[in-house]
């Protein structure tokens, strides 16, 4: 009973306490002027930096979207209750509500969202290269006549282990970043979108021209091998892989790069991601993807216990990864 009355007496002090910080607060706006520009521009960074419409953050305050409005243009000024509501909403203080900037707080997440989109499309362009080269230093192993290597697949493994453990840093990462911030305000102006396009132009052609490269060099040098056809397949087939290696990287760092420039796609992802249908959708795929692997994996241990070998029973998992982006599209439910 008497620690019941005390975390009443508790509850009503901090209560107590946030409401004379709010008539203090008002207090000096109202000496400065009544100045309300702070409070109407943050409240909507921070409405729309939590993702949320003038009609959601309305009903959470049990108000009309009209009120909302209101409060963001300046017409009105919300009652001391409902500034202390906000504050608890929004997880802020009543001085950084009213006069605080959360503008310069948005130009730091600004620099974050820059520096993980050129994380990620450096980690993945490296994942897919690594993953790609094992196969260029298995066919190496084979060129060389290393007996080991060429019979237990090592080199492929390796790549596609080192490969598959930067995807995973890539998607952990990601998932990572999108929970802690779930809305970025767009902020690239059109010149630099177009800046980028350039770029972007360029890599993708250059990348590409390396793919056709790899493919005329490589049917070029097969059709000269002659009689040493067997021993320069081996050598040819590791430069063709170097080669798509190089291109294949190039692609997907400047694709992932063009996501970046796309910060309104990345606010509708995150806010369909957080609805109750996107977690669903997540859901239902995420198990699809589950019994896949699972499928692949019993069909690796088969083949590898049959003596079938290591690189081929490996493949099962490109497979299954394949299976799975084609499940991701097929379950997908979101409308755009």
């Amino acid at each position: 009973m008497l620690k019941s009355n005390g975390r009443r007496f508790e509850k009503k002090n901090a209560t107590a306490a946030k409401w004379r910080a709010c008539v203090r607060t008002l207090g000096r706006i109202k000496k400065r002027g009544g100045k309300k520009m702070n409070f109407t521009e943050n409240l909507r960074v921070l409405r729309e930096r939590n993702g949320m419409t003038q009609e959601q953050l309305a009903e959470r305050m049990e108000v009309s979207r009209q009120t909302v409005s209101k409060w963001e243009s300046g017409a009105s000024f919300p009652e001391m209750e409902k500034m202390i509501q906000l504050t608890e909403l929004f997880g802020c203080t009543m001085d950084g509500l009213l006069k605080g900037n959360m503008g310069q707080a948005d130009r730091k997440e600004e620099k974050l969202y820059e520096a993980h989109g050129n994380r990620i499309a450096k980690m993945a362009a490296a994942a897919t290269c690594i993953c790609i080269l094992g196969l260029a230093a298995q066919a190496a192993g084979d060129y060389m006549g290393i007996v080991f290597l060429s019979e237990s697949g090592l080199p492929f493994l390796l790549g596609a282990l080192v490969g598959a453990l930067l995807w995973l840093r890539v998607g952990m990462d990601s998932t990572h970043f999108r929970k802690k911030h779930p809305y970025v305000e767009p902020f690239y102006t059109e010149e630099q979108k177009e800046v980028f396009h350039n770029k972007y132009m360029t890599v993708m052609t250059a990348g590409i021209g390396i793919l056709i490269a790899a493919l005329l060099i490589t049917a070029a040098a097969y059709a000269m091998s002659g009689e040493n056809g067997e021993s320069m397949g081996d050598l040819m087939g590791c430069a063709f892989l170097v080669m798509v290696a190089v291109g294949v990287s190039m692609i997907v760092y400047i694709a992932l790069q063009a996501s970046k420039y796309n910060v309104e796609g990345y606010n509708a992802d995150n806010a369909w991601d957080n609805s109750e249908e996107g977690k669903a959708n997540g859901r239902r795929i995420g198990k699809a993807c589950a019994v896949i692997m699972l499928a692949a994996t019993a069909l690796f241990l088969v083949l590898w216990y049959t003596g079938i070998g290591m690189p081929l029973s490996s493949l099962t998992f490109a497979v299954g990864g394949i299976l799975c982006g084609a499940a991701s599209v097929l379950l997908n439910r979101r409308k755009d």
